[in-house]
């Protein structure tokens, strides 16, 4: 979970190296013997500037894109709290977004949707986060709104006990994943009488008594230009930036920021120990100090971070592997790196009937082991690749740009963040043996060891399954956009208009092994993105083995090929910088779109240079699979143990049940990760005939983006995939709901889920103009139900269109003291939705929203492969190619048509979980 950490370091857009100089810790001395500085050029397409006012500006242009983000950290976070002020800079976060001196609430939300914005935010340890992303024609837009949340908010009183109600809201739900209270007791065990000790989110008591008016002086102190750090990436004019800039930033006046000295962990000097007994898991934790930004050895050390657990060869998960499988702990790496100290943490989960002693000198055995053996070039080579990968991955994803650049601009500074990767490259193998030596080895640590609560069930609630790495929260979903302006810098003259990206090709074809093949051609991408589709994902567990048949074989096709063990095939993907995925993310529930029984994926991610090398390996992987009988029975055993923990959910819950009741006997009642029970289900003979016909290459649909034309990756599959067929079918058409049903489940806990849906025919004809509706009605019930009572954290309704049906969900999570108020808000919103309300301006405001949205999430090479691999799963190629204006001929009676058409009369199926 926590290689996140290292993850997001290694994924920054451009990064570097300057920051602050901090103790040197066990580190001491300097990192090599020259003194004579390190110069790294600045980029062409790079900026660092100052405002008069004392901001801070980074410019970053990308003509090739056609939006434009606007990143700006506030250098205030939880760090900078006590009890008193504990969570008032998440509290601000939500705050920010209900008014300003120009705009109401609804005029910020409405501007914002028609300007196509997404405006998001999230707050952090030593800092908060505010991110805009508009379509480049709207820069102005952008800057204006963004300036008034940070400068000119009112902090409505009359909206601040709603406000406390949704964080509250937010705490709620965070608990309801599993691992919530060991990730709690582990925190506050390691971080006693720090600053990082209080929580992110504040409290539920501190949230409760927070007052308005202190809230409103927190943000008259820290939200000041000075504090501030903004960084501009994407397609823009750099003078007129500078002006709008000037115009909207630059008048603001500098305040004086007055910090109290951060509170530092206390030395690891000895080894010290700490035990709790909380959650349902046993796991260790051994901390270890650490460098943080700006000390020398910072380059080493987050090279050696990555050398501890590389899949297959890592110095630490080698040494695990050589334990017996029923005695292997589950490990995960992380790095604070705060100012004036940092910690390296490996926590291991621990099997039953496996104690914490032994695991320290595992770990020290392994890393003298390593030592003695030599650190080599090979690997430190692939970590750079890779780490270049994911730089060209973010700069194209301007959504997730802001989120992997907060940190390091403001922990490590402007300098560190754009010279990042020469830093990186900078690093040999003897600097990081050095570093190993003086950092971990023989070092004392502080372990804190947890143990199961007295009759603890599985999944006693939490968020260890989402949890963003440390110094990060995950980004609350505020509701959709905010954005839009009006007026702004007047009388001056028009600016020339960013330039329009050119169109791009797209080809299909059906191969002679009967796959299909769609690409896209961008012969000036420095990417290539593969995006496989495996058809029928419900079907092939159903007329195979079990629900969740298909996601193990995903799980296991990692394992190695033929001739290539799975230490093998991970050092020819770091050898070729390949951002690899197989399976949902499940640490972050926003990355769940792709987990569905319409299809599994594998998509691969690399550089275009090492794009052709990387079809070719794949293609080896999908035809040579060697997993074995016992890789089966450990990756199931793990998946069960997970399912199993996830019951205590109730937005799990509810979903499972929604799903039954919608889908009744269609292969798409089957869960696509499985159940316990049906995992447990499984022999090893099943998964391996599941294998074969899942990847057989009838079954398999490629969407490729990048500079390759289509006939050479034609030629390339049809030679490394050979076979003849045509391609197979994909999955039948699920009926319509005829009729309504209450579901209902307990499951304990603080929170519960209610959900509303039904499976829809639907006339192609009608699809868009039934899309624009909901997305219509969902808006209502997020500024109703969100943000006036406060109702629900998340709250919204929505239409996935596949194909001639379409699957129509409402949702709402209230806490449990609020079921009732809750099941009747959403059944009146659902049920008495009224499409002759909707005004022409609101819809205009929720298409300009829907098209960015859209933009934006194809910004990405891989974002447009797997849009182009859905048009081909729903025979709608055209679809994709006008995605971008499907909605723009539709009119107010084409929404009223629909709404009584589909919407006015449609049973429900509703579940209840509490």
């Amino acid at each position: 979970m926590r290689n996140l950490m290292r993850g997001l370091m290694l994924v920054l857009t451009l990064a570097g190296l300057a920051g602050n100089s901090f103790s040197q810790g066990r580190g001491g001395g300097f990192a090599g013997d020259s003194l004579e500085p390190a110069i790294h050029p600045l980029a062409e397409n790079v900026e660092i500037l100052r405002l008069e006012n004392g901001m801070d500006v980074i410019l970053m242009r990308n003509p090739g894109q056609p939006m434009v983000g606007v990143y700006t950290q506030v250098k205030v976070g939880s760090a900078w709290e006590d009890y008193r002020t504990s969570g008032m800079s998440h509290m601000l976060e939500h705050l920010l977004f209900n008014g300003s001196d120009k705009y109401t609430q609804e005029e910020l939300y409405d501007k914002a949707d028609q300007a196509g914005a997404y405006n998001n935010a999230n707050t952090a340890r030593f800092f908060t986060n505010f991110m805009m992303v508009v379509p480049a024609a709207a820069l102005e837009t952008g800057l204006d709104l963004q300036s008034q949340m940070l400068f000119h908010s009112l902090i409505p009183a009359d909206k601040f006990e709603k406000e406390k109600g949704i964080v509250v809201g937010e705490l709620v739900q965070a608990r309801d994943w599993p691992g919530h209270a060991k990730e709690k007791a582990l925190e506050q065990a390691l971080w006693e009488g720090s600053s990082l000790e209080l929580p992110t989110l504040g409290t539920k008591s501190t949230i409760e008594h927070m007052e308005r008016d202190d809230v409103y002086q927190f943000y008259r102190k820290w939200y000041v230009p000075n504090n501030m750090v903004l960084t501009l990436a994407g397609n823009f004019d750099r003078d007129e930036a500078l002006a709008l800039l000037e115009t909207y930033y630059g008048g603001v006046a500098p305040g004086t920021v007055e910090r109290s000295p951060l509170r530092p962990v206390r030395p690891i000097e000895n080894a010290t120990s700490a035990s709790r007994r909380v959650g349902d898991e046993r796991v260790l934790a051994l901390a270890f100090d650490a460098p943080s930004y700006g000390l020398p050895d910072y380059f080493p050390f987050l090279v050696l971070t990555s050398l501890l657990d590389l899949e297959g060869t890592g110095i630490l998960t080698a040494a695990l592997d050589d334990l017996p499988a029923a005695e292997r702990p589950e490990l995960a790496t992380w790095w604070e790196q705060s100012p004036g100290f940092g910690r390296l943490v490996l926590e291991f989960t621990l099997p039953e009937g496996v104690g914490p002693d032994g695991i320290y000198r595992l770990v020290q055995d392994a890393l003298t082991g390593a030592m003695e053996m030599g650190i080599t070039g090979e690997d430190i080579l692939g970590i750079v690749r890779t780490s270049e990968t994911h730089t060209l991955l973010e700069r194209e994803q301007l959504r997730m740009t802001g989120i992997y650049t907060a940190e390091p601009i403001v922990l490590g500074g402007i300098d560190f963040f754009v010279s990042f990767l020469d830093g990186l490259r900078a690093v040999t193998a003897e600097d990081v043996s050095r570093t190993l030596a003086n950092w971990l080895i023989d070092a004392p640590c502080q372990a804190v060891y947890i143990e199961p609560a007295a009759g603890a069930a599985g999944g006693a609630g939490g968020m260890a399954g989402m949890r963003m790495p440390p110094g990060m929260q995950m980004p609350p979903a505020m509701a959709a956009a905010m954005g839009g302006k009006e007026g702004g810098a007047a009388d001056k003259p028009a600016a020339p208009k960013p330039a329009a990206p050119a169109p791009l090709q797209v080809d299909r074809s059906e191969l002679a092994n009967g796959a299909v093949l769609v690409s896209q051609t961008n012969p000036d991408s420095p990417l290539m993105a593969i995006h496989l589709a495996v058809k029928g994902r419900a079907a092939i567990d159903r007329e195979n083995a079990a629900a969740g048949a298909v996601d193990l074989v995903h799980r296991l096709i990692g394992e190695g090929y033929a001739g290539c063990d799975r230490a093998c095939l991970a050092r020819q993907l770091r050898r070729l910088g390949a951002v690899v995925k197989v399976v949902d993310d499940d640490r972050i529930p926003m990355d769940n779109y792709y987990t569905t029984g319409r299809f599994s994926f594998v998509r691969i991610e690399a550089t275009a240079a090492n794009g052709p090398e990387i079809l070719a390996l794949l293609l080896q992987q999908l035809q040579f699979a060697s997993f074995t009988a016992q890789d089966f029975a450990r990756v199931r055993d793990e998946r069960v143990e997970k399912l199993e923990q996830e019951k205590a959910s109730a937005r799990a819950t509810a979903n499972g049940l929604l799903e039954q009741g919608l889908y009744g006997d269609h292969p798409l009642v089957m869960a696509p990760e499985g159940t316990p029970e049906s995992l447990a289900s499984l022999d090893f003979n099943q998964v391996r005939q599941v294998y074969r016909k899942a990847f057989s290459p009838d079954n398999l649909v490629f969407a490729v983006v990048g500079p390759q034309t289509h006939a050479e990756l034609k030629a390339a599959i049809e030679s490394g995939l050979p076979g003849r067929s045509r391609p197979g079918p994909t999955l039948p058409v699920p009926p319509a709901t005829t009729a309504g049903e209450e579901l209902t489940a307990t499951v304990g806990g603080q929170m519960t889920a209610i959900r509303l849906g039904a499976v829809l025919d639907v006339a192609p004809a009608d699809a868009a103009a039934l899309e624009l509706t909901v997305a219509i009605l969902s808006d209502r019930m997020a500024m109703d139900l969100r943000e006036t009572r406060g109702l629900s954290y998340s709250v919204g309704a929505s239409l996935d269109v596949t194909g001639p049906v379409a699957e129509f969900t409402a949702w709402l999570n209230p806490p449990q003291e609020r079921l009732a108020e809750g099941q009747a808000a959403i059944r009146e919103f659902v049920a008495g939705f009224d499409a002759a309300t909707i005004t022409r301006e609101e819809m205009d405001k929720i298409r300009s929203a829907r098209r960015g949205r859209l933009m934006m999430r194809r910004l990405s090479s891989m974002g447009q492969a797997y849009y182009l691999a859905m048009a081909e799963l729903d025979g709608d190629i055209a679809g994709y190619l006008n995605g971008l204006t499907a909605y723009d001929d539709l009119t107010l009676s084409d929404l009223q048509r629909v709404a009584g058409k589909y919407l006015a009369t449609m049973p429900l199926v509703e579940v209840i979980v509490n």
